[in-house]
């Protein structure tokens, strides 16, 4: 794979106390969608883009996050609600629409864009993934809406709006493909660079409307890249067009822009974005930059923490890339290889557990056998990231800690040499090198189903870490995330408070199971010898609203017939029930129910049944039409001697 640091995920979890309104200054109530619109993760669709000062933008959109985000990067932004209220006169350098265009926006927009200028467009992929997985269209807000080009939908297919934006003189194009989407795109990938199977796994909620969760995402992503079928199914599309031949998007050091990452749902202080570029001479360059201007200190110190780290590790199986200061933020070298997390999760594939596990314990003694480890005593720069978790006495760190050296982290290159590629999360006091090993293994060994049969605890024994021990380190993750969070509220924190329903296949399923089992219709045939389980038959029904519509044969010894609608409280409605070779009507029967109307019952009860007493004699058919909605036991025995009532007084006013 290319650098394997993109996949070098930070595991983040918020435990943050702060109320979501924080991030807006003031408590408003507020719905998932404003939430939603109001962050500003929906800038970073474009907020990579090279847009100088001196360089005219013009937005179809409101004045959003997106506009704010021009502002600070043109000085010359005019943003119109749709393209027909473009300015006639208008010329621009940069023309941006995101989200819904139609089929004429295009030539509209090429009458208003420079010669030289660069149309920026974000579309719904017809065909995303996150629509064939049970999200809602955006634009006809209906299930499978973009796939079954419904009126009213805006998903466009990868060929279609090429041929539209060709059509409407638009020779250049370069496709990028924002992840999740462009709503929000954490991950900006290129043809130039795509995905590697275990990075597409930071999915945002819905918001906007409940969706349904047909089949796992995140695996289903991993087949697509593995399959090299992700530019297919990727969400959204973002094009570059020109009028002319399509040009390399360009940073200030005339480098093409393949990928970004956005590591910016954290404190300000810390949020950073990673590029990765190419030069002219086909040089791949990997980039750490500020997102804001308050983050500068926070890259900057990485210089001296590699340093500091290639000392530490100088007699050890770990190199440190280095890494160098320019104007844009902070250069690594671009390596190639294997993550050790790719490395096990093949090992575990191929059913290799024990050297997987060998493998593991091998990087985690390496871990521990750093140079310079002291008998480690707590600072107050350790209790602000950390806190105070109680730790024992005689545990060993060094002076200078990289926490984040998790399996993703580790990359093995093409002579076998293990690089250490993302050590934005070490400090400069020392941390418990158990604390280390413990995050090693917690983020491996307990993360998925396979990978859980490394057996963490097992592992956690082996290389001495406490039972003690764990409980304070669970503590200090806790704190850590705190730390870097900094009092911003994740989108995935407000997701749990803002979002709307996913409804899983798997338990809809479920439900559905449940409900048919205790909805299902029994016929019991009495011979003479009383009603048993073994002289009866189960229906089921065939519509999800409960309705049966059956044709019930009944041989010539039967006595008599007992049916129970269900196993469980509920009404039941009677549209038919007779010999179908009678005169109609509906039979005689008895029941433990209580008559609402004509047909109708309420049963308070978990056993209901009606009692056909009267079978003619010789073989027939029972024809059946009813049907059954349950309810709780506790609103049918509610209802049930108001029922009484009401038909009690009825009787008596009609004497």
């Amino acid at each position: 794979m290319g650098n394997a640091e993109i996949a070098g995920r930070m595991r983040c979890g918020s435990n943050s106390s702060c109320c979501p309104s924080d991030m807006f200054g003031c408590y408003v109530e507020e719905s998932g969608m404003d939430v939603f619109r109001e962050s500003y993760l929906r800038a970073n669709i474009i907020a990579w883009l090279p847009i100088e000062r001196k360089e005219s933008v013009l937005y179809i959109g409101k004045e959003d996050v997106a506009a704010a985000k021009f502002r600070e990067m043109s000085g010359d932004v005019v943003c119109v609600a749709q393209a027909g209220k473009i300015p006639v006169d208008g010329k621009f350098d940069y023309i941006i629409c995101l989200g819904n265009i139609s089929k004429t926006d295009a030539g509209v927009f090429a009458a208003h864009l420079k010669s030289s200028g660069r149309l920026v467009l974000a579309v719904e992929n017809a065909y995303g993934l996150k629509y064939l997985a049970g999200v809602k269209e955006i634009g006809s807000k209906e299930y499978f809406g973009a796939v079954e080009a419904v009126e009213g939908s805006v998903g466009w297919t990868k060929e279609e709006i090429a041929r539209n934006l060709t059509d409407a003189g638009f020779l250049g194009q370069r496709f990028y493909y924002p992840f999740p989407d462009f709503e929000i795109a954490m991950s900006i990938y290129s043809d130039e660079y795509l995905p590697k199977a275990g990075e597409l796994i930071d999915q945002i909620g819905n918001f906007d409307a409940e969706r349904l969760v047909l089949f796992d995402e995140v695996r289903a992503a991993d087949a697509l890249v593995t399959r090299q079928k992700f530019p297919e199914f990727s969400s959204s599309y973002l094009i570059v067009a020109e009028k002319e031949v399509s040009s390399p998007v360009l940073n200030q050091f005339g480098e093409d822009i393949l990928f970004v990452k956005f590591s910016n749902d954290r404190g300000l202080l810390r949020n950073i974005r990673t590029y990765i570029t190419r030069s002219q001479d086909g040089t791949r360059h990997l980039i750490k930059a500020a997102d804001t201007k308050a983050a500068n200190p926070h890259l900057k110190d990485l210089e001296k923490k590699a340093k500091q780290l290639c000392n530490l590790y100088e007699n050890s199986r770990f190199l440190i890339n280095a890494c160098r200061q320019r104007e844009d933020g902070m250069v690594f070298e671009f390596l190639c290889g294997q993550t050790m997390e790719e490395i096990l999760d093949r090992m575990l594939a191929e059913g290799a557990y024990e050297r997987a596990r060998e493998t593991l314990l091998e990087i985690l003694t390496e871990i521990g056998n750093c140079s310079r480890l002291q008998e480690f005593h707590m600072s107050e720069d350790f209790e602000r990231v950390f806190g105070n978790p109680g730790l024992k006495e005689g545990l060993l760190a060094a002076s200078v800690s990289d926490i984040d050296m998790i399996l993703p982290n580790i990359l093995v290159d093409g002579d076998g040499r293990w690089n250490v590629i993302d050590y934005e999360w070490s400090f400069h006091f020392p941390v418990p090198v158990h604390f280390i090993m413990y995050r090693c293994i917690r983020y491996y060994a307990e993360t998925t189903e396979e990978r859980r049969r490394m057996d963490a605890g097992s592992l956690y024994e082996k290389v001495g870490i406490t039972e003690e021990e764990l409980a304070a380190y669970e503590h200090m993750e806790e704190a850590f995330q705190e730390y870097v969070l900094d009092g911003h509220i994740p989108m995935r924190q407000l997701y749990k408070e803002y979002g709307m329903p996913a409804y899983h296949i798997s338990s809809i399923l479920n439900i559905v199971d449940e409900q048919e089992r205790r909805r299902a219709l029994q016929v019991y045939f009495d011979r003479g010898n009383g009603f048993s389980e073994e002289e009866s038959v189960f229906y089921h029904s065939k519509a999800l609203d409960g309705t049966y519509k059956l044709e019930i044969p009944v041989g010539e010894d039967v006595k008599q017939l007992r049916i129970d609608p269900g196993s469980q409280a509920c009404t039941v409605d009677i549209a038919q029930l007779c010999w179908k070779a009678g005169a109609g009507g509906t039979l005689d029967f008895i029941s433990n129910g209580h008559r609402l109307t004509a047909g109708m019952y309420l049963f308070d009860t978990e056993d209901p049944n009606l009692l056909i007493m009267q079978v003619p004699a010789g073989k027939k058919t029972l024809l059946l039409d009813m049907r059954i909605d349950s309810m709780s036991l506790a609103a049918a025995e509610w209802i049930a001697p108001k029922i009484d009532a009401k038909y009690r007084l009825k009787k008596m006013w009609k004497k």
